[in-house]
């Protein structure tokens, strides 16, 4: 290649981006418009991601860019591309995770000129009031799919329409998915004006993209399968049979009722609980019915597309479940079904011959082929189960040639444990590297990784998401020809999953094509006058004389939920700290604790409740307990009666007033409220401390000395530990200091200069 044929850009190493026509399209309409860009994987988003920082960044040389990334391992890929694309000093670029400590955070914010940073920190950051937007120029949403509901990505976006003073939003994905609400939420939350859509066939992108054969094969299910399966059925089909007497399905056939319309039907039967008294007691039946239908579901599901080990787990799961004290009635019911004690035994019968899910001995086949043809192959399997990715793992282990590994997420379960993200990070290297050639994978491989590319990618069952389809798929032909094979054994839900993914993906190309105009349509929506808009005062001034915004303390633990957010959005300023009593104190005499209705039940059982009342009781003049949920007496299955029971003594016993309301934004809304009518019309100073209770004087010293910014309780008992005394502690110098446990430099210079500082009334 010439020189010619690359960008030159002042900011751009010369010689390392190659032009290429769809890219140069696609980033002359992302410079002038918020675009969402959808794109296949391989072909290069986030060197779009540089290029549309390159831009903004010689346009308003002070600004700064943020880049958003679900995982770390992606966050850490992002960056290692913009420095080897960047012309910029490798200081300027900087990553920002939950690893690095808040106060360093904020230290790293006034240096930087391009972050990369996991959305879930820069959320707490922005609710924690650290630092602002103002001075961001373009934002960048990877993995941008993620941007509805309560995601981050979501809050993120508003607070940068609200603080930055130049805006540029560029969001990033393979699919976002094919479902119309679903897309239009995705443009609404990230302000997108533009979509710009390329497929592996779009003309501009095929060029650069290798073939990719997506091929399927059908599996037929022994015979054994089948007689396990009706066994199951049968034990369905009896419980579905009153469901259908008493008009709440149309099928007693368990072919015809998904377990969609069972989840629903759950749901009425229980808001007719709710609504009669005495219910009648054939619903209370009815509800552990559509409960173990939807056990027994999932066991015909792990028959027949994970096979008999899947089942046997299960089985033995529930009968353990079964043998608990505290076991439903619908898993009691299931495990003493004539029905399914019959399957069960010939799933015995299968475990001892040694029979597996005919799609075993098929992947055995496929990847002895594969390695066999090309020795040097990298192989990724797919599976949906974390037991089924062991068996796989084990029994690949003993093929000829082949090196598999499991990869699975983080999170403990069942007693099987996961993979640290260290230990993910080392498992992707020695696959690149050639000592494994296979990776089993569960949904964690999907995205958010910076996995080898793939010779072979094999899905063990399909997926029904278009999303899925497209990020698996993905994993193969970036820069080599690919293939992709689906097992799919006839006759069961693989074969409808596979079609769904297949007319999902095609609906999704249709919808996006028709976007641009929706898009604007939203944009112009967002103009428009909201409930937020009204709830927030037009000017700060008028909302109180003796400050010059609403303030309200938040605990740390509850910088994450949806009433936080919505404060944020009502523009209240934060103040995040550590709370021993309270979830949110608006004034001096008013405190909050705040619960959703399922959290205020299951703090009746474990008596929480009331130990978490008394203090609040104690402490403020004016506290107030705050239930958050549509359906108080009945989302967690609690009694009513003691739900109203307990709320009866909280009101009569504690003297504290409960007030129930259905969302954080309007429990956001009420706080506002509260707090300005305190802070502004009773101008009453805000305080984490509240009513000054009569205290020990160990308590008083502890209580002192927690008054220190970032110290808390526990943190005040080890400074007092250390130096004896308050006036010892006052003595102590930094270094002295921050030789405690938890305190560190920077936190000892904030003592110091808090107990150095002038004493200045404040007007």
């Amino acid at each position: 290649m010439s020189e010619s044929d690359f960008i030159k850009h002042p900011l751009i190493k010369q010689n390392t981006i190659e032009k290429r026509l769809y890219q140069e399209t696609i980033i002359g309409t992302a410079i002038r418009w918020n675009t969402l860009v959808v794109l296949p994987t391989g072909v290069g988003k986030t060197v779009l991601a540089v290029l549309a920082a390159a831009y903004q960044l010689k346009k308003l040389p002070t600004s700064k860019c943020i880049i958003l990334a679900p995982t770390k391992p992606l966050v850490l890929q992002h960056i290692k591309t913009f420095s080897d694309f960047m012309d910029i000093p490798e200081d300027q670029l900087i990553v920002i995770t939950g690893e690095t400590p808040p106060q360093k955070r904020q230290l790293l914010w006034k240096q930087f000129t391009v972050a990369f940073m996991t959305p879930q920190v820069l959320q707490n950051d922005l609710l924690a009031g650290r630092y602002s937007l103002e001075d961001v120029s373009l934002l960048v949403f990877d993995e941008a799919h993620r941007a509805i509901g309560d995601y981050a990505y979501v809050f993120i976006a508003n607070q940068y329409r609200k603080q930055a003073q130049t805006q540029l939003v560029l969001a990033l994905t393979a699919s976002p998915g094919s479902e119309i609400e679903k897309i239009r939420e995705i443009v609404a939350n990230l302000g997108i004006v533009n979509i710009e859509l390329r497929t592996r066939e779009s003309p501009d992108v095929a060029p650069y993209l290798p073939p990719v054969d997506f091929e399927w094969q059908e599996l037929k299910l022994p015979a054994e399968f089948l007689e396990v399966g009706k066994a199951l059925r049968r034990a369905i089909k009896e419980r579905l049979i009153p469901l259908k007497e008493a008009g709440f399905v149309n099928s007693s056939d368990p072919r015809n009722v998904s377990v969609r319309h069972l989840l629903q039907t759950q749901r009425e039967i229980q808001r007719q609980i709710l609504s009669n008294t005495p219910p009648p007691s054939h619903l209370f039946q009815l509800v552990s019915h559509c409960a173990a239908i939807i056990r027994l579901y999932h066991c015909v599901e792990l028959l027949e597309t994970q096979g008999v080990s899947a089942l046997q787990r299960y089985f033995e799961g529930l009968e353990k479940e079964a043998k608990r004290g505290k076991a439903s009635k619908a898993v009691q019911g299931v495990v003493q079904d004539s029905n399914v004690i019959e399957a069960q035994s010939q799933v015995l019968k299968l475990a001892a011959k040694g029979v597996e899910h005919p799609k075993l001995d098929e992947l055995v086949k496929i990847v002895k082929q594969q390695l066999a043809k090309s020795p040097n192959s990298r192989i990724m399997i797919f599976t949906r189960f974390r037991d089924t990715a062991n068996l796989l793992e084990s029994t690949l282990s003993s093929s000829t040639n082949s090196r598999p590994i499991r990869f699975v997420g983080q999170a403990t379960r069942a007693g099987d444990r996961g993979l640290t993200q260290k230990e993910q990070g080392e498992i992707l290297q020695l696959f690149r590297e050639g000592t494994y050639n296979i990776l089993v994978a569960t949904s964690v491989g999907e995205e958010g990784l910076d996995i080898q590319e793939c010779n072979l990618v094999i899905f063990y069952e399909a997926v029904p998401s278009a999303v899925r389809l497209i990020q698996r798929r993905g994993r193969t032909a970036r820069t080599h020809p690919g293939r992709v094979i689906v097992l799919v054994a006839m006759g069961t839900r693989d074969q409808g999953y596979y079609w769904a993914s297949i007319h999902r993906e095609a609906k999704m190309k249709e919808l996006l094509k028709e976007m641009n105009k929706l898009s604007r349509d939203v944009e112009r929506e967002r103009k428009q006058s909201t409930l937020k808009d009204f709830i927030k005062p037009k000017s700060l001034d008028q909302c109180s004389e003796a400050t010059d915004e609403i303030r309200i303390i938040v605990d740390n633990r509850e910088l994450r939920s949806g009433i936080t957010k919505a404060l944020k959005e009502l523009e209240v300023e934060i103040n995040a700290e550590t709370l021993e009593v309270a979830d949110y104190i608006l004034s001096d005499r008013v405190a909050v604790e705040a619960k959703t209705a399922d959290d205020f039940a299951q703090s009746i059982i474990d008596k929480r409740l009331f130990q978490q009342l008394g203090p609040l009781k104690d402490s403020f003049d004016i506290p107030l307990l705050l239930i958050i949920g549509p359906n108080l007496y009945g989302s967690s299955g609690i009694n009513p009666a003691a739900v109203r029971g307990a709320i009866s003594a909280v009101i009569t016993t504690f003297n504290v007033p409960v007030i129930n309301v259905k969302t954080p934004d309007e429990a956001a809304a009420l706080m506002f409220a509260i707090a300005r009518q305190e802070q502004s019309s009773r101008k009453m100073a805000l305080s984490i401390r509240g009513k000054k209770p009569v205290l020990s004087t160990t308590a008083l010293q502890e209580f002192i000395v927690a008054g220190f910014p970032g110290v808390n309780t526990t943190l005040a008992k080890r400074l007092l530990a250390k130096f004896g005394s308050i006036t010892n502690l006052a003595n102590a110098n930094v270094e002295e200091l921050s030789g405690v446990h938890g305190v560190g430099k920077i936190k000892a210079q904030v003592i110091r200069d808090t107990l150095d500082a002038q004493y200045e009334p404040e007007e």
